[in-house]
């Protein structure tokens, strides 16, 4: 708890917060919209809130298209620029990450099991491909959204007149997402290089509380070291089924730090990076939430 470490944190802990809401203001740019900074920064604590206490972090992306939708934003092109945004997150990480366990297996031998290795990068290949498909076959999804709905009207669960209502209505918002990544990849490169400049560092900072607080413990482990281990913890927190990967994140967490600091160093260690990456800002998200709901029933 000295002045210096303190103060580390404190800027770190600013720098992360502003370079999330950086990196989804340059995506929501690249997509042809435009909402103000100051609101974007409300989101990126909506989000952490939201995600840490719905499974599998579904729900944040979802509250976040939501808040975008009030400000003017078609669904379709907030749900492509929130879908864009984690995007670029998982494919930095889905990269590094069996890279980081082939480079450094002494690091990491738990995980150099061949099947285990194996699956990693397949999982990997198969959520980059699936994007694609998303981008480029939007005319697959298209036909299976009229299929079901054919089916639902079928089964008399929706009327003629709803069935055509909601393929309308949906189809118009898919071309929209379709078009947000179109427009993110062909014709607002500047913004597009932007975004990933500040995912990269978005990253970077996240990885960086553990460097300081193993760093703050005394010990000197190197830069790499640190950063290689949390690369692959947050990979596969997005596994974890569980709110905000409560216990797979602690768990993964210590299981591979324990080989970095003592063992009456590591509960301290990992309460202190949870509740700076997570638990801080959805304190301030359950505040932003609560008055966004309260000034709206009011306004009604």
């Amino acid at each position: 708890l000295s002045v210096r470490v303190v103060g580390s944190l404190a800027i770190l802990l600013l720098l992360y917060f502003l370079a999330d809401g950086l990196r989804l203001y340059c995506v929501i740019r690249a997509v042809g919209s435009r909402i103000a900074f100051a609101y974007i920064l409300k989101l990126v604590f909506v989000n952490i809130f939201v995600s840490n206490v719905t499974p599998l972090a579904t729900g944040g992306g979802v509250v976040q298209v939501y808040f975008m939708k009030q400000k003017g934003m078609s669904i379709g092109k907030a749900v492509a620029a929130t879908s864009i945004r984690t995007m670029l997150a998982a494919l930095i990480l889905f990269m590094l990450t069996p890279i980081i366990i082939w480079v450094e297996p002494n690091l990491f031998p738990v995980f150099l099991h061949r099947n285990l290795f194996y699956g990693t990068a397949g999982f990997s290949c198969v959520y980059l491909i699936f994007f694609l498909i998303i981008i480029f076959r939007i005319k697959i999804i298209r036909r299976w959204l009229f299929r079901v709905l054919l089916l639902l009207n079928i089964l008399k669960i929706v009327s003629r007149r709803r069935f055509r209502f909601l393929f309308l209505k949906v189809s118009h918002e898919l071309n929209l997402f379709s078009d947000g990544f179109k427009r993110y990849f062909k014709y607002s490169p500047g913004w597009a290089a932007l975004s990933v400049v500040f995912t990269v560092l978005f990253l970077f900072l996240l990885f960086s509380f553990s460097v300081v607080l193993v760093r703050a413990l005394g010990y000197q482990v190197p830069l790499l070291t640190v950063l290689a281990f949390q690369v692959v913890v947050t990979f596969f927190m997005y596994f974890a089924p569980t709110p905000g990967a409560a216990g797979v994140a602690e768990g993964g967490y210590g299981f591979l730090f324990a080989h970095l600091v003592q063992k009456q160093d590591i509960t301290l260690l990992i309460l202190s990076w949870r509740f700076l990456t997570i638990y801080f800002g959805m304190v301030i998200g359950i505040f932003i939430i609560y008055r966004e709901i309260f000034n709206r029933k009011k306004v009604v």
